[in-house]
């Protein structure tokens, strides 16, 4: 299952930054956007270069094709969108992507919850990572962290996720809400 998560994980960073093209003006594929609204309030030793806070702009919800799962919910930064299944960027210097994925309902029988995160600012990525229960790798996220598929909630509280780089931790709180 470890191969599994980690696969899960890398596939998610992996389109962050190979799944992205030019912004043509193209609408969704659906015609429509989710409508989201949240901060990410963040504390830890990263927070002099990634700032305190993530406001989310864009969301897609259980888009498999990007994601690889419907159980999972993406967090995007306002200058970051999803056109065709691709991520398309106005700002390839500074955003952010998180993959926010529950399993507890189903859809994984060792790891209930996940996050991929990757923050760009000024060009510099910062790769974060944690599962849930502890699997001996990243780190565990914690109970405060969960998808709420019919409420149309992500909360995360007292989350932790760990920079796969150098091993800091870095502590999520908000809710974001969509819909």
């Amino acid at each position: 299952m470890k191969y599994t998560t980690m696969l899960f994980l890398s596939c998610s960073m992996l389109f962050f930054f190979v799944g992205c093209g030019p912004d043509d003006g193209n609408e969704p594929e659906n015609g429509t956007l989710n409508e989201v609204q949240g901060t990410i309030q963040l504390s830890g030793e990263e927070t002099s270069e990634l700032g305190t806070s993530l406001t989310v702009g864009n969301i897609e919800v259980a888009n498999v094709a990007l994601s690889g799962t419907d159980k999972s919910v993406i967090l995007l930064s306002e200058n970051i969108t999803v056109v065709d299944n691709e991520f398309i960027y106005e700002n390839d210097q500074n955003g952010f992507v998180i993959v926010a994925a529950d399993f507890s309902t189903g859809g994984s029988p060792d790891i209930d919850k996940t996050i991929s995160m990757t923050i760009v600012r000024n060009g510099q990525e910062f790769r974060h990572a944690c599962s849930s229960p502890y699997q001996n790798f990243f780190t565990a996220c914690g109970d405060g962290f969960g998808v709420n598929f019919e409420t149309k909630q992500v909360i995360f509280e007292n989350t932790t996720v760990i920079n796969t780089d150098d091993d800091t931790i870095l502590t999520m709180d908000g809710t974001i809400n969509w819909e």
